[in-house]
């Protein structure tokens, strides 16, 4: 209950807070899989621009302003409903004749005359902006700068809870400024460096301003002024005319954003294209009647200028597509929305679903309370996205999910605390018991009980399990040894097997064995259904080597099997590889993933392969000693002849236990009675079907 409190407490935090980061995954996403879909037959706006071809072709940005001029004469011509420039015009053009003429003074008095005459190219351009009322941009900046025109006054309805502020705003040259017919704001305002909504009007300095796109709709409905309407929670919507757009209170609007189009532009060296005749000016008036009747927007897009945004689908995008996706969006209808009642709605969900796990879960078996959480996941993912998909509206299930996920894993860990309490008291009596023994009997003799009871057999494993067939042996070169395996069900369909190999022989090696095979195994029973053998394999490296003073190390493979489809997932830490043999004939060496042996490498991050099993597929293990028997001259057995003996076409209906009896006696009369130098271990798998 008290993890269920935090959980909702922390759901319930406004933004911005601990959680923004989960919540915008999951928004992400949603676009990612699913994007707004761009409507090329009928695009509300075009963008003219001036890409790395407009460069190569025109010239090196900055252009002159009178270049600059004439792009926006040509798109006037075209007669569309506004232009909108995002660019800044800051500073006065440096090729303009009157700054050359400067330059040139001292060198050519006459040349500079002549130059100083001509009429300045911002002047030009200036003429250019007023003639086709063009909207200029402006961006909202941390300092006071001087005022420019002024902008368009806005009509605000209700009281004025703050917008995103500026104190100042950069400008354009006021000759520029004072002939535009609007001014647009630019700013993005990236959140950890994704753009996912921008603001639908913002305060420079005391003075409300609408976004570029919003403005360029006020300019091309010749409207003299906007409105904001305000409600107890903040803005509620910003009207144009008869064009009324919903906002987020804090002033933003969430973008649905499409993929990246290039039909959305036209090159702005197309536009300045002088083709007065022929086929060439044909195919330019083409291209340039795509400009009636729509929004135009002017930006720059070439590379090397650095314009560019990374989006909420994860791909880089120019700004001033990013202004046509507000512009697509506000005409279509499609912009996202993520309600302020979001987080009530999504906290109230986490109580009622915290609710049903706190009730069901101690009365349920692990497997089915496993399946309840999976069910839980399902349903609200499948809420979020149905809520995006339908109605546009942003869900977040991740939040809840989380919370879900910590509440099942805490009350999971308290019973698995209980159950590993209750194995341990069993492991002390079960010591104590055989101390007795070894103290009547002998210390090795005890010993040597002690590692083969404490190995697992077919008859009690397997007992009700048809699905597969296995053959174990292990055969110490001394009294006790060191290499051991185990096999159990995880679960109704995942059945694991560990073999491993301590370094050394005799006593010491069988107790490592010993800690090392019980530990793996309670490691293994105390994961997750979910766990990895790659995973276990760490948990493994971190339980040995926890206490290990004579340092000694293990090697193990691990292996994971699904008995309905036959997947092997399997993780090799310093051991012989596994072999697989098919009933065709084909043999695989199963030599991918894995990593150094245990207690070797602390927090090494162990990888895991993967084969398929089809059905009486035999998977042989060994450890080195069987593969490295030597018979009385001092040749090695090798896993040539290993493989030879398991040459299953000749044999192929061979049981398992007939199969391992053959490769056991093999080595036997290769070794022709030479004691084996170290412990050997066989382990045969097959796999009969999922039925």
């Amino acid at each position: 209950m008290v993890v269920a409190a935090v959980c909702t407490l922390g759901i319930l935090l406004p933004d911005p807070g601990p959680l923004p980061p989960l919540r915008f995954w999951a928004f992400d996403s949603y676009q990612l899989r699913l994007p707004r879909q761009y409507n090329a037959a009928q695009p509300p706006t075009l963008i003219v621009e001036i890409d790395d071809p407009s460069l190569l072709r025109v010239g090196q940005w900055p252009w002159p302003r009178d270049v600059v001029a004439r792009l926006i004469d040509r798109i006037a011509e075209q007669e569309p409903l506004a232009i909108g420039v995002d660019i800044l015009f800051t500073e006065p053009d440096r090729s303009s004749p009157d700054r050359i003429a400067d330059s040139l003074s001292r060198r050519d008095r006459a040349l500079a005359q002549r130059l100083a005459a001509l009429r300045p190219n911002d002047e030009i351009l200036a003429e250019s902006i007023a003639r086709a009322r063009a909207v200029i941009g402006v961006a909202g900046v941390d300092s006071t700068i001087a005022r420019g025109a002024p902008y368009a006054p806005a009509r605000i309805r209700g009281e004025t809870p703050p917008l995103p502020a500026y104190p100042g705003a950069l400008r354009s040259l006021p000759t520029l400024d004072h002939a535009a017919a609007g001014h647009g704001l630019l700013n993005a305002d990236p959140e950890r460096g994704i753009v996912r909504r921008v603001p639908l009007a913002a305060m420079l300095g005391d003075e409300p301003v609408l976004t570029l796109a919003l403005e360029s709709f006020r300019v091309a409905m010749k409207l003299p002024t906007f409105d904001l309407h305000w409600n107890s929670r903040g803005l509620e919507s910003v009207q144009v005319g008869d064009l009324v757009v919903p906002s987020q209170a804090n002033g933003r609007a969430w973008i649905h954003f499409s993929p990246h189009d290039p039909r959305r532009y036209v090159s702005a060296a197309d536009v300045l294209e002088d083709s007065d005749t022929g086929d060439a000016r044909n195919k330019r008036m083409e291209r340039l009647g795509d400009l009636k009747g729509r929004i135009v927007l002017v930006g720059v897009t070439a590379l090397a200028l650095l314009d560019q945004n990374t989006t909420a689908r994860g791909e880089r995008m120019s700004g001033i597509e990013i202004h046509a996706q507000l512009i697509e969006n506000i005409i279509d209808g499609t912009l996202l929305s993520r309600p302020v009642w979001a987080r009530y709605i999504e906290a109230l969900i986490f109580v009622l679903v915290a609710g049903l796990f706190i009730f069901v879960v101690p009365q349920t078996r692990p497997m089915r309370s496993f399946v309840l959480l999976l069910a839980c996941w399902t349903v609200l993912i499948a809420a979020g996205v149905a809520a995006y998909y339908f109605t546009r509206t942003l869900f977040d299930p991740g939040t809840p999910l989380v919370g879900v996920t910590l509440l099942y894993g805490s009350m999971l860990s308290a019973t698995l605390v209980a159950s590993d309490r209750q194995r341990r008291q069993l492991s002390a009596r079960l010591a104590s018991e055989r101390e007795a023994a070894a103290r009547v009997t002998g210390e090795l003799e005890a010993a040597q009980r002690i590692q083969t009871g404490m190995l697992p057999t077919r008859e009690s494993v397997l007992r009700k399990e048809r699905r597969l067939e296995i053959f174990a042996h292990m055969k110490a070169a001394r009294e006790v040894g060191g290499d051991l395996y185990d096999f159990f069900a995880l679960s109704p369909t995942k059945f694991m097997v560990i073999v491993g190999d301590v370094s050394g022989k005799g006593l010491p090696a069988s107790i490592f064995m010993a800690v090392s095979k019980a530990l793996a195994k309670s490691c293994s029973l105390r994961a997750p259904d979910t766990a990895t053998p790659a995973e276990l394999m760490v948990t493994f490296n971190e339980e040995i080597s926890r206490d290990n003073p004579e340092q000694l190390f293990v090697t193990v493979v691990a292996l994971i099997i699904d008995l309905q489809t036959g997947d092997v997932v399997y993780c090799n830490a310093g051991h012989e590889p596994p072999i697989l043999v098919r009933r065709t004939g084909e043999s695989l060496t199963l030599d991918d993933g894995g990593g150094p042996p245990l207690c070797v490498v602390d927090d090494y991050p162990y990888e895991e392969g993967r084969a398929k099993l089809q059905p009486r597929d035999i998977l042989a293990i060994t450890s080195d000693g069987l593969t490295e028997a030597m018979n009385r001259s001092g040749a090695l057995y090798g896993r040539a002849r290993l493989k030879a003996m398991l040459d299953l076409p000749t044999r192929r209906d061979v049981d398992v236990t007939i199969l391992g009896n053959e490769i056991l006696g093999g080595i036997k009369n290769f070794e022709s009675g030479a004691e084996p130098a170290d412990d050997q271990t066989l382990l045969l798998v097959s796999w009969r079907g999922p039925t």
